[in-house]
């Protein structure tokens, strides 16, 4: 069962003793958001950005991660950094079994509000837990494109699952979604909106234009 400890008792060497050794069976960590944030109301399953070598490169650069709140929480809460980096190790690391997959209850889960994919096995464990969950609409924030379209040229996206296209550049002009995706988010300075209309105001709870089935494929939002 998951979450239990798995007790293994083995033969002390030139002993009639036995000794009972410990295992952990490792388990994905889910975030419960606070009741005051944006995501209140949301369950996500988010891997580490310090740990993850695409972040650390596009926060060298002039993008949006240059100004990542995830890097400076995972800096700063020890226990929030040492459950995103290990469901980052088990995601990417395997093709989990199905007893190893989260059992999701909400009708919107998301996907990485802290973190990234790492590879493409981390892609396919994804889609097997929106497998797992057919009752649950799942949506995915994500720049890596190229492992996006790697893993679907080999398998299918689930009807449940959405991808939103996170753009790395600030200010930008409105973008077509690439293949597979049905959105683009893209964020915005408070000094140079670009024109854009900002349509991402409120609480994800009170918006759902990102979980919810709509005509609309830019998400625009200024920069916290």
């Amino acid at each position: 069962k998951r979450g239990l400890l798995l007790r293994v008792s083995f033969d002390k060497l030139k002993s009639n003793q036995p000794k009972e050794r410990v295992y952990i069976m490792q388990e994905l960590k889910l975030t419960t958001h606070t009741k005051t944030g944006k995501l209140a109301g949301f369950k996500s399953l988010n891997t580490s950005v310090l740990e993850n070598s695409y972040c650390s490169k596009m926060r060298a650069k002039d993008s949006i991660c240059k100004s990542c709140y995830a890097a400076n929480m995972e800096k700063a809460y020890k226990g929030l950094r040492i459950n995103i980096q290990a469901n980052g190790d088990m995601l990417s690391s395997r093709i989990l079994e199905r007893h190893e997959l989260p059992r999701i209850n909400e009708l919107a889960f998301r996907f990485h509000s802290t973190g990234e994919l790492i590879n493409e096995i981390h892609m396919v464990n994804f889609i097997n837990i929106a497998l797992d969950n057919p009752r649950t609409r799942f949506v995915l924030w994500t720049k890596r494109n190229d492992i996006v379209q790697k893993t679907l040229a080999k398998r299918s996206l689930p009807d449940n699952f959405k991808l939103v296209f996170s753009n790395a550049k600030l200010d930008s002009k409105d973008i077509k979604p690439p293949k597979h995706f049905i959105k683009v988010f893209s964020v915005y300075s408070k000094k140079n909106p670009t024109e854009a209309a900002i349509n991402c105001h409120s609480k994800c709870q009170d918006c759902m234009i990102c979980y919810s089935d709509n005509d609309i494929t830019n998400v625009r939002e200024l920069i916290k």
